[in-house]
């Protein structure tokens, strides 16, 4: 009898250890079948736009994404030791500066203390640009809205939070291109018909 009762109990333990097993097989399979994090939010990005967020500027007024309403927004994710974003922040002020009445900046910083953010706008001399707005994220909440892990990332935005093209990586803001696009996207956005250009992503 005695013997009988460890057979079923090593029978028990056996199916248990090869069903916990199991379990953690199929889990790894069906991790491997599901899309990345930021692809997912990319795509519920794409289908019900971006989400709205409220941040603390440099200057100290609270800002939503909501808030500009009737401009192209670019959504720029950034920190001062990046260097590909610092590489791109000249041209992006060039575009700034073109379509001053129409594109706004909101650049989002990952930077690790507010006093490296601070060093670097005032290098840059960005506080006198009106549609150049900078924000310290620093818990990282917007970045995780978003999805963002590599710098730099932007999202370039239009009416009612749709998403008109997210770009990974460096982009020459102020190329003949660039500027064509945003011209046009511009016009677009003014008229309620940006349903005319599908959301892109650059990587």
């Amino acid at each position: 009898m005695k013997h009988a009762i460890k057979g079923i109990l090593v029978v028990a333990v056996m199916g248990g250890l090869l069903y916990a097993g199991w379990a953690s097989y199929e889990d790894f399979l069906t991790q491997g079948q599901r899309p990345p994090e930021g692809t997912l939010k990319l795509n519920e990005m794409e289908k019900s736009g971006v989400p709205d967020f409220s941040i603390t500027t440099l200057k100290d007024e609270k800002i939503s994404l909501s808030d500009y309403q009737g401009k192209v927004v670019i959504v720029n994710f950034w920190a001062s030791w990046c260097e590909p974003c610092v590489k791109e922040f000249p041209s992006l002020i060039r575009l700034l500066e073109e379509y001053k009445d129409d594109v706004v900046l909101l650049a989002i910083s990952a930077d690790y203390t507010l006093e490296d953010l601070t060093g670097f706008t005032k290098a840059f001399e960005v506080g006198g640009i009106e549609n150049f707005v900078v924000a310290w994220d620093q818990d990282q909440a917007v970045a995780k809205k978003y999805g963002t892990a590599v710098l730099p990332e932007s999202y370039i935005i239009g009416n009612n939070l749709q998403l008109i093209r997210k770009v990974a990586g460096v982009e020459e803001w102020d190329s003949k291109d660039a500027m064509l696009f945003f011209k046009e996207v511009i016009e677009l956005n003014k008229a309620g018909q940006l349903k005319k250009l599908q959301p892109e992503s650059t990587n």
